[in-house]
């Protein structure tokens, strides 16, 4: 007797433990939100430096030739994508050496010499910003040196990435006799060349002979040129003429869409986004 009332005892416990379980299961589901899985985004801080001097490196090689493709890959390789002493304390990107505004470093530098790597102390240029390295880069270039002021127009001529880092190893940029190799191997695996194009292609010019008006738009720019070709700059505001007609005299498609160039009575106006201004029917 006394072993059945402790079986039935033991069955009345596991029952209220697993209804007890159920109740907590169904009460989480009506009164506690699961959690959605967050979404952690990785940065990539060698995307982050590349994107940081792009836009400044392209500048440059529209003013002078310097393919952005050899000056972000020298930036990286000289640097070690800015995180260099050098390049943190001196904001020298290049390893170029003496002074810059009367300001210098110095630091312990490897050479190659007669067939094997030394190590130096040396005064390097130390500039504001990163932006004054891309810069004073680009002028030593364009000047050579004091002995020969030619040293490095094989670079500023060059057309493609190879030629130029060849160009670079034969001027005698660096002591390291991979110099270009590093380079070429940089450039091709990190894609760099993209950024050599840095004009849209025009895929068609033609004249057209209609009237529109300006459409409410957020950004309703007129540009010298539709942006992204050369000498492209915004000049004025489409949205300054009203409902007032204007004149659509050409009509151009580039790799960001298509433009019309705006007139009003015999003035031109520029380019403006096709689709910020509504054609009327004659």
């Amino acid at each position: 007797m006394h072993k059945k009332k402790t079986t039935l005892l033991i069955g009345i416990l596991l029952s209220a433990i697993v209804l007890g379980a159920v109740a907590f299961i169904a009460i989480d589901k009506l009164f506690f939100q699961q959690e959605e899985p967050v979404e952690i985004t990785r940065v990539d801080p060698q995307q982050e430096f590349i994107n940081l001097l792009a836009g400044h490196a392209q500048e440059i090689q529209d003013q002078e030739g310097i393919l952005t493709s050899i000056t972000l890959a020298q930036a990286i390789l000289e640097s070690n994508w800015g995180e260099s002493k050098l390049a943190t304390e001196g904001r020298n990107l290049f390893g170029i050496k003496g002074e810059y505004q009367k300001d210098s470093v110095t630091m312990p530098t490897q050479e190659f010499e007669n067939n094997e790597w030394i190590t130096i102390d040396a005064a390097f240029r130390k500039y504001p910003t990163w932006f004054e390295s891309l810069d004073d880069h680009a002028a030593l270039f364009l000047k050579g040196t004091s002995w020969d002021k030619t040293k490095y127009q094989g670079v500023i001529k060059a057309k493609d990435y190879k030629t130029a880092a060849n160009a670079l190893q034969k001027a005698g940029y660096a002591t390291d006799p991979g110099y270009a190799e590093k380079l070429i191997e940089l450039i091709e695996q990190r894609n760099l060349q993209a950024y050599d194009q840095i004009y849209d292609p025009i895929r068609y010019v033609k004249q057209v002979d209609d009237v529109g008006t300006a459409k409410l738009a957020k950004d309703t720019r007129i540009w010298s040129s539709p942006p992204r070709t050369k000498n492209a700059k915004p000049i004025d505001d489409l949205a300054k003429y009203g409902a007032e007609k204007l004149k659509i005299a050409q009509e151009m498609q580039v790799g960001n869409g298509i433009w019309y160039q705006i007139k009003q009575d015999k003035k031109t106006l520029g380019w403006v986004k096709n689709n910020i201004i509504q054609i009327k029917t004659l």
